[in-house]
């Protein structure tokens, strides 16, 4: 018997020494998990995961940002990647002009500017251009450029610019390579053309559709006194009789006769911006009369000091007159 009595007590004293290395176990948990203090709804907090952020962060050009150039910023053309485009090295010609060019060339303003990021906002003759032989940019690579940044930054794709620049897995693109990338708009530009496209669509065309300019805002020869003075509007190559349109909406503030102008109407449009109509054959609108952009308030005549029937269209704010064509 004294022989089981010792097991027994053998058993017993190793059942309470692992019951109390369980207890102990238990409380490091319980004490590693639950606060000492505070109440139950505390106790079921949720502590927020706090992530590091990087000191410098990489901040990609939205999509659409016109950014201003500067020198320096000029496309070298020896370093075009593509094969397959060919981009014209040409010279302006006296006569020649921005929109002459882009015409000729079947492009636009914005495609010129695309391959020439630091163009001026007046040509001058025998100013260098790069032609472009389809609407789109010329890109210089920059440190840090991938081919997806470039796509996201243009809102082209990666496979478009492969293929028109014949890259591939093997061949890729290093910093200062020229891309062509195709019908999107240029992101860099001068401020002067900046200035120009955020002012552009103000005001519409008032006869409805672009006309041929007679005289446009600036200095010139009266054709009838023949004195030197500055032509404060456009002249509008128009036929007797045709429509004129309020080029925005505003307030009918004169209609009449006035001087050189013959029949005249005056619109006040907002933000001190006035706009005149001359040299009308017939006046609809009305002294007091509300209207919007695109309301027929009148008919081209020749009346005033005048040689033949045209519309004189002006844009003033402030009383200064300014050049109608940087806003229409």
């Amino acid at each position: 018997m004294s022989f089981f009595n010792r097991r027994v007590g053998l058993f017993l004293l190793l059942d309470a020494a692992i019951l109390l290395a369980l207890m102990g176990i238990f409380a490091a948990v319980n004490h590693a998990f639950v606060p000492a203090q505070g109440n139950l709804n505390a106790n079921l907090q949720i502590t927020p995961t706090v992530v590091a952020i990087p000191q410098t962060l990489t901040v990609r050009k939205p999509l659409g940002a016109t950014l201003e150039s500067k020198p320096g910023d000029e496309i070298n053309i020896q370093k075009l990647v593509s094969k397959s485009v060919k981009v014209l090295n040409h010279k302006i010609a006296l006569g020649e002009n921005y929109w002459i060019l882009a015409k000729n060339n079947n492009i636009d303003i914005m495609t010129l500017i695309g391959g020439n990021p630091t163009l001026p906002f007046k040509a001058k003759i025998n100013q260098d251009l790069l032609i472009l032989p389809r609407k789109g940019v010329l890109y210089s690579v920059q440190k840090g450029d991938d081919l997806k940044k470039i796509a996201d930054t243009f809102g082209s794709d990666v496979k478009t610019l492969k293929d028109e620049n014949g890259l591939s897995w093997w061949k890729g693109i290093h910093e200062k390579d020229v891309l062509f990338i195709p019908k999107v708009k240029p992101l860099l530009m001068s401020k002067e053309w900046i200035d120009y496209f955020s002012k552009r669509g103000m005001f519409g065309d008032p006869l409805g559709r672009w006309a041929k300019i007679n005289s446009p805002y600036s200095y010139r020869t009266d054709p009838i006194t023949g004195e030197v003075r500055h032509h404060n509007g456009v002249d509008l190559k128009a036929k007797y009789g045709d429509p004129v349109y309020s080029a925005s909406g505003g307030k009918v503030t004169f209609t009449g006769v006035s001087g050189g102008y013959g029949n005249l109407i005056i619109i006040a449009n907002g933000n001190a911006y006035t706009t005149y109509y001359g040299h009308l054959s017939k006046i609809y609108a009305k002294t007091g009369q509300k209207v919007r952009r695109g309301v027929l308030i009148g008919r081209v005549g020749a009346t005033g000091r005048v040689t033949g029937p045209h519309l004189h269209f002006e844009i003033r704010k402030g009383n200064k007159p300014l050049d109608p064509l940087l806003y229409i």
